[in-house]
């Protein structure tokens, strides 16, 4: 029987690929080229707007305004003069700004801007759409980097026009061309700017690649149809001989024949030394055949005492994690519920949570990378690491910079684990967490819902050693509820390979928000197998939840 994918399939996919790579570096270095000289471009033509800006700016005498905080009665016919600039020529933006206190870059005020008639024909007030003397610039609408270098040119009183690139938040990419402005008596106080969206560059370089990925294309064809003509020749014919024969002795084999009928058929091979010699290994090799056979009944007992072993390795494993509940029947300040289903017979998701002493309670979610018997392994490992080096007294970041440093001493097999760590001060419900790498928590407040808590991610465990990790703390209120768990859960995958996602399982936390923790995790592996079916489970699933009673 035929499987797999044909040797002339390959033969074209490896021409698309190559090509694919050629095309691929040909486009990197032309973008670059195009991005340059576009940039360029651009630069020039905000020096010239820029240029013509401050000539008016100038005449107006807008730096003895800046320097007074004063909009005389010239004020507004310069806007009027700088509107007319603006709509002549295609830029963003035209203003000028300074600084209230020139050694804090953070007290950056407008001084005017300009607007075309398109903006100015709309319904919104002429307050809101300029920006007078005096007004605070929009927080984010320069970056720490722009800022720094706007100050500088201030401070030293820099002649001459200067650009940089930019992003923030409110404005995007920017190209920034800046001129210092000076009052009357020479003193720097303020920048006239003008900025151009350069996200523009990107219709010019999606036009350049589609204009790449055609000719490739083109190219690629007409490679694929010469290699097809000449490997069917020189190449697939023969191999297609060599596999009948092989097809011919599988079959046989399949039928439970003999070993001394397992006879490889010779096939007289003319083209090739390379194939020549790979019809005499086929041959060598069915000539094993009889031997492997042989030997197939020793080999199965081999994989049974194997299953044997992977057997006691998963209840060895699961011995290695809490499982008793309630975990703690004499503490009535907080319940606390966990489970572990691995994909395979053992896993690399683990949970753990032990008390420091009678006022803390440390939790730990982690997922090693990989799944089997390696990843328990390392799992093993890295859980009796952390909570040695938690029993300590550490802090949550303190016991992963430790871990990893331990982890990263010795891991020639270059894994790596991604953890959340909390320990949680039972008397006042301060909770102090750390994560390194791992899924967001998900938090209830008393009489609210379930939702994401988007921490602050470190790197992960064990992929560079000399990491340094850091902290925050949540106050958590008597009822407040805490649900822990590995990726397994919203990359559970149903029909279509659809995710279940976190949507599906902050819904399933919120069908009883009340319920108690391990209500809560049966609601949602009830979810989860509704969802998925009959599909096989792809990763381990892991889930802890906790519930603050005070």
């Amino acid at each position: 029987m035929k499987t797999g994918m044909s040797i002339k399939a390959k033969v074209a996919i490896h021409a698309i690929i190559y090509m694919g790579i050629l095309t691929a570096v040909i486009a990197v270095f032309g973008y670059k080229l195009y991005y340059d000289s576009d940039m360029e471009s651009y630069a020039i033509y905000a020096d010239t707007v820029l240029e013509y800006a401050y000539r008016k700016a100038e005449d107006a005498g807008l730096g003895d305004m800046i320097a007074a905080r004063d909009m005389p009665e010239g004020y507004e016919p310069f806007r009027s003069e700088l509107n007319q600039i603006k709509d002549s020529s295609h830029i963003e933006y035209l203003y000028a700004i300074y600084f209230e206190d020139i050694d804090d870059i953070y007290s950056l005020h407008y001084a005017i801007n300009a607007k075309t008639q398109a903006e100015l024909s709309t319904d919104v007030p002429l307050s809101e759409l300029y920006s007078y003397m005096g007004k605070p610039c929009e927080k984010g609408a320069f970056s720490e980097d722009t800022l720094l270098i706007l100050q500088e040119a201030v401070k030293s009183g820099r002649h001459g026009s200067g650009t940089l690139t930019g992003y923030s938040d409110e404005y995007g990419h920017m190209l920034n061309g800046y001129r210092v402005l000076y009052d009357s008596e020479g003193n720097a106080v303020g920048l006239i700017c003008v900025e151009i969206d350069i996200n523009r560059i990107n219709i010019g370089l999606r036009r350049y690649v589609r204009t790449i990925v055609l000719i490739a294309a083109g190219l690629t064809a007409l490679i694929v149809l010469l290699y097809m003509f000449n490997t069917k020749r020189y190449l697939i014919g023969p191999i297609e001989r060599i596999a009948n024969s092989s097809d011919a002795f599988i079959r046989k084999m399949q039928d439970n024949a003999p070993p001394e009928e397992l006879v490889f058929e010779d096939v007289h091979v003319r083209s090739g030394v390379e194939l020549r010699m790979l019809s005499d290994n086929v041959k060598s090799l069915a000539d094993s055949v009889a031997v492997y056979m042989t030997n197939l009944q020793a080999a199965t007992a081999e994989k049974e005492r194997i299953g044997t072993e992977l057997s006691l390795a998963a209840r060895i494993q699961a011995s290695m994690l809490p499982s008793v509940f309630p975990a703690f029947p004499d503490r009535t300040e907080f319940d606390i519920y966990a489970s572990m289903d691995p994909a395979k017979e053992v896993g690399g998701d683990f949970y753990d949570f032990f008390l420091v002493d009678d006022d803390h309670l440390c939790m730990v979610m982690a997922d090693v990378s990989g799944k089997g018997v390696p990843a328990s392994l390392f799992m093993m490992a890295s859980k009796i690491i952390l909570q040695s080096v938690a029993m300590l007294g550490r802090s949550p970041a303190e016991i992963l910079t430790k871990t990893n440093e331990a982890i990263c001493s010795k891991n020639e097999a270059q894994m790596f684990i991604t953890v959340w760590l909390g320990i949680l001060e039972i008397s006042t419900g301060r909770l102090t967490a750390a994560n390194a790498g791992h899924e967001y928590p998900v938090f209830k407040k008393p009489d609210g819902r379930f939702e994401l808590f988007k921490d602050k991610h470190g790197f992960i465990l064990g992929g560079m050693d000399g990491m340094v990790y850091r902290e925050y703390e949540l106050q958590l209120e008597p009822g407040s509820k805490l649900f822990l768990y590995t990726d397994g859960v919203p990359e559970a995958t149903g029909a279509g390979n659809v995710l279940f996602g976190k949507e599906r399982m902050l819904a399933a936390l919120n069908e009883e928000p009340d319920g108690t923790p391990e209500q809560l995790l049966k609601n949602v592996r009830r979810s989860v197998d509704a969802f998925v079916k009959d599909a096989e489970q792809f990763d381990d699933l892991t889930m802890l939840c906790l519930e603050y009673r005070g």
